[in-house]
């Protein structure tokens, strides 16, 4: 389960301010000493935890798993902070103008300069730093070890410091004050993106790949903290009145300080709640320049205004009211639900959940489930349907296809993902590149991906007596398979094809089954063969074959809240439906008796009826053969029937005993697909993955 870091939620908002405090100077009218000591050097840690922060949440996890999942979280990190930066930047272009830092001569260079370097506006060299920052960071991570990386950080930051609040003292070495002079030229400060990110972003990650090591307690960690600090005010203070400094972002001591402030944030579990945030602490620092402007503005009519802390209250509550009032605008959006949908899907995630909690009851303690989600989760949508899945703890999946597999890594699903079709080995790479578990299916396939040699993550899938996909059930087959240099086999598994009945035949096909994989595992163990996991039983290999213990379990049909059909099992099994299918009314009229309904001629009235047309057909999965076919679907308490034939996009209904209801009003047409199976003549499975890509899903808590 997510960890939530209170205090580094919190933290957000006060480092937040304190970057408005460093534009503002609060302390100037009261002591100038003040603002050097607490503004320009206290509050330079701000900058640096945000950076710490991306470090732990996103480049630890990486450095910690290099799987596709974490690499694409970096780049979708990349992607939005680019775009917003872009935004930015076209925000203040107006003032960049106005002060000068843009103009009708800047050059293409300097253009590049700045939004790679520094900033067309004082505050936004943030987004270029974070993003070079962590490019380089994830780019050399592909390349070599975390360690590396974090060593390299350290010089980098060491040449960024020298440029910065050390300078003074660099510049009375010619040799290195011309090196200098040339560095500037390209970035006008140091504290950017190749030297001062990238220690910080490392400093983030090596927190988060050490969280569970760190046993000092919060006194200890707290004095430490207050003697780096004091040792940082105090170099401060030296290089202040000692040199000239160019700037103040960096400090010898400020990573030091930064590790020990991180870990008592980490340990720092505050009451107080703030809704949004990290949306909230980004739209303070975006914004509050503008808000400079305006106090600026306004206190130069109202002088007392320009008393240094009150001006500095108003630009940060200022900045806080306004940010506030924008993320309300935007959650209103959000809140505005599409109405415009023909038909939908409702998922129930409390079914899901019960559903999950009665499959465990029925296997062993130490077996856990591998959720079945081919065929578009059975109609249930892939996607929505495996994050609901991951949310409660399922974290391995089954696809048929490779194309599932990858539909699911896009959206973001990092549990394993097990391929049970074939994949054409010209596809090879890209079962490496989404982390995708590949089913050997035979001597000859597995022999084929080898020959790619790439390093293929695989499950052997054995025929034990299904004859349908499989390698031959022969120990030294499956053994050279074992021994094939490339292929990463990290579990065995077959299929039962008669363990949904229980009739003599059945029960003899699936014990032999059963029989042979057993032999198989032992025989394997015996030549010392590291198998991996196992797995054979489906839903009704659950409930009928309980006494066999494996690693996983296949849960399909019954994840979903039904079986195939109302054959009877072993074991009983409370299972709750997660899905509903709706659509709405779009027209109703009275049709007069003798008139001829819809398609063909066979549907003739005997008297006037109110027919309703809803917006759902044959092509969004409702089968056809369900015309005049006694189906009925829900309004309230109501059940109304079906009349006329099934159309592709459109169904009529018979209205006459609900004269209220009203247009665009929804009526709950599948709910049970068992039922609907039985009317078809055909197993709940096929019914449920039938459903179309037309219907939207809308998820229920």
């Amino acid at each position: 389960m997510k960890v939530r870091h209170q205090g580094i939620d919190l933290f957000r908002i006060i480092a937040a301010l304190m970057v408005v405090a460093i534009h503002t100077f609060p302390f100037n009218s009261l002591s100038p000493f003040l603002d050097e000591m607490i503004t320009l050097t206290l509050f330079r840690v701000a900058v640096p935890f945000f950076f710490m922060t991306t470090g732990f949440y996103l480049i630890g996890p990486y450095a910690n798993n290099k799987s596709y999942y974490y690499g694409e979280k970096i780049k979708q990190f990349l992607l939005k902070i680019s775009k917003i930066y872009l935004l930015v930047v076209l925000l203040y272009l107006p003032l960049s103008i106005l002060n000068g830092t843009i103009s009708s001569k800047t050059t293409l260079l300097e253009w590049l300069k700045m939004l790679i370097f520094d900033d067309t506006l004082y505050h936004l060299w943030y987004f270029p730093g974070i993003i070079v920052g962590t490019l380089l960071v994830f780019y050399l991570l592909k390349y070599v070890t975390f360690n590396h990386v974090f060593f390299l950080s350290i010089p980098l930051y060491v040449i960024g410091l020298l440029g910065d609040s050390w300078y003074g003292i660099i510049k009375q070495i010619p040799l290195l004050a011309k090196i200098y002079d040339k560095l500037f030229e390209i970035s006008e400060m140091t504290r950017n993106g190749l030297f001062f990110t990238p220690l910080f972003l490392c400093l983030g990650a090596y927190l988060y790949l050490e969280r569970q090591k760190e046993r000092r307690g919060v006194k200890e960690l707290s004095l430490f903290f207050l003697i780096t600090i004091a040792m940082m005010l105090v170099e401060s203070i030296f290089l202040h009145r000692l040199f000239v400094v160019r700037h103040d972002s960096m400090y010898l001591l400020l990573p030091v300080v930064m590790y020990f402030l991180y870990l008592l944030l980490l340990n720092w579990q505050p009451k107080l709640r703030i809704k949004q945030v990290q949306n909230l602490s980004l739209l303070i620092y975006i914004i509050h320049p503008l808000v400079i402007v305006v106090v600026h503005t306004i206190s130069n009519k109202l002088t007392f205004m320009k008393f240094s802390l009150l001006y500095y209250l108003l630009v940060a509550v200022g900045s806080y009211i306004l940010s506030r009032l924008l993320l309300s605008i935007f959650k209103q959006k959000d809140k505005i639900k599409e109405t415009s949908y023909r038909a939908e899907r409702e998922i129930s995630t409390n079914a899901v959940k019960h559903n999950i909690k009665e499959i465990k009851k029925m296997i062993p303690q130490k077996t856990e489930i591998i959720a079945v989600v081919k065929a578009n989760a059975y109609g249930a949508d892939l996607v929505e349907y495996a994050k609901i899945l991951e949310k409660n703890q399922v974290t391995f999946f089954a696809v048929a296809t490779i194309d599932e597999g990858i539909k699911l890594r896009k959206a973001m699903i990092k549990g394993d993902i097990l391929v049970l079709g074939l994949t054409d080995p010209l596809r090879a790479k890209e079962l490496i590149k989404y982390d995708l578990i590949q089913s050997i299916v035979s001597e000859e396939y597995g022999r084929m991906l080898n020959h790619k040699k790439l390093n293929i993550r695989c499950h052997v899938e054995v025929d034990t007596g299904m004859h349908r996909l499989g390698v031959e059930s022969d120990i030294d087959v499956i053994t050279r398979l074992y021994q094939l240099s490339f292929l990463r086999i990290e579990g065995i598994y077959s299929h039962l094809g008669s363990s949904d009945s229980l009739d003599s035949v059945s029960k003899i096909r699936t014990e032999k089954q059963l029989s042979v994989y057993c032999n198989l595992l032992n025989e394997l163990k015996e030549r010392r063969i590291n198998y991996g996991v196992t797995h054979i039983q489906s839903s009704y290999g659950i409930l009928n074959y309980s006494e066999y213990e494996f690693d996983y379990v296949r849960a399909g049909i019954m994840l979903y809240g039904f079986l195939s059909s109302d054959e009877p099992t072993a074991r009983q099994i409370s299972l709750k439906p997660v899905m509903k299918i709706k659509a709405k009314l779009i027209s109703k009229r009275w049709v007069k008796a003798g008139e001829i309904l819809g398609y063909g001629n066979q549907t003739v009235l005997e008297k006037e009826r109110l027919i309703g047309v809803i917006s759902i057909g044959y092509a969004d999965g409702l089968p056809r053969s369900l015309s005049n076919n006694g189906f009925k679907v829900e309004y309230q308490d109501y059940l109304l029937p079906q009349v006329g034939k099934v159309c592709m996009d459109m169904m009529l209904i018979d209205l006459t005993q609900v004269e209220k209801i009203q247009l665009n009003e929804e009526v709950t047409v599948m709910s049970d697909f068992t039922e609907i199976a039985l009317l078809d003549d055909t197993i709940t499975n096929e019914t449920m993955s039938q459903l179309g890509n037309r219907l939207t899903t809308t998820v229920t808590y």
